[in-house]
């Protein structure tokens, strides 16, 4: 095991009285949510307002060819603290990702999907334990909203995962807020839904520390998840293959680049 793995903090409850200090950037991609979005959009913005914290959101219309553009740029013309990012043509959820934090501006950053299957509430409540850590990383306590196929596959990939990179997560495709300067640290190579266990392992790796906490889900409002479907399956096999490959046999994955030392 890493002996970074040793300094993470595994959280079950954490004092939420304290108004959170830490700015913070969310993240929304979106392709074809038009069901989704509005109820999306607007727990997102409930639940930051509840934080106390200066937020902007960043919203990624990645392609969608229904009403989708139109539901975000109308949140955007409403808050000069939302934004608008148009992709002309679906290019990944992990892209859309780093288009939002190449595009953030706050201290913090973290994402949430366009489907509104999170509750962001949820995360938002521990965002004051970024003044002990580096990444507050989540795990889904109600598995039970998911298929029994989908949670299989889920604990098929983390046993992977964990046994691959010498990690112990409880969960790597939940929802984690970072501080900023650890993003700006990681070099991305995956498009995807791997993005969220790459930035994890090449961020343990570098040392930084984390907590986990736990979250429940929500039931989608309508349509069907993108991360199980056969594409996205084989792009996740792809990236993990370019993942371990960086890790043990060129060993540059978790290497900070030497223009960034010093920062």
């Amino acid at each position: 095991m890493i002996s970074s793995q040793a300094r993470a903090e595994k959280v079950s409850s954490v004092s939420t009285s304290a108004q959170a200090p830490v700015s913070i950037s969310v993240i929304v991609p979106a392709l074809n949510e038009e069901s989704n979005l509005e109820g999306a959009m607007a727990s997102i913005v409930s639940a930051l307002q509840a934080t106390g914290s200066d937020w902007e959101i960043i919203l990624i219309n990645d392609g969608s060819h229904d009403q989708t553009p139109a539901i975000a740029q109308k949140w955007a013309q409403g808050d000069a603290r939302i934004r608008v990012i148009h992709h002309e043509k679906p290019m990944g959820v992990g892209c859309s990702y780093w288009d939002g934090v190449r595009s953030a501006t706050k201290a913090s950053i973290t994402w949430f999907p366009g489907d509104g299957e999170n509750d962001p509430r949820e995360l938002l409540k521990y965002l004051p334990l970024l003044e002990h850590v580096d990444i507050v990383v989540s795990f889904v306590l109600n598995t039970g909203v998911r298929s029994w196929g989908r949670r299989l596959l889920s604990t098929l990939y983390l046993w992977i995962i964990n046994l691959s990179f010498g990690t112990m997560f409880n969960y790597t495709n939940g929802n984690s807020i970072y501080r900023r300067q650890v993003l700006e640290k990681i070099q991305p190579s995956s498009d995807g839904f791997f993005f969220q266990a790459e930035c994890l392992v090449k961020a343990i790796r570098m040392g930084f520390v984390f907590a986990e906490v736990p979250v429940q889900l929500q039931a989608r409002g309508g349509g069907r998840s993108k991360a199980t479907s056969f594409r996205s399956l084989c792009a996740v096999t792809r990236d993990f293959l370019r993942l371990f490959a960086a890790v043990h046999i060129r060993r540059t994955a978790g290497r900070v680049p030497d223009r960034l030392r010093s920062s």
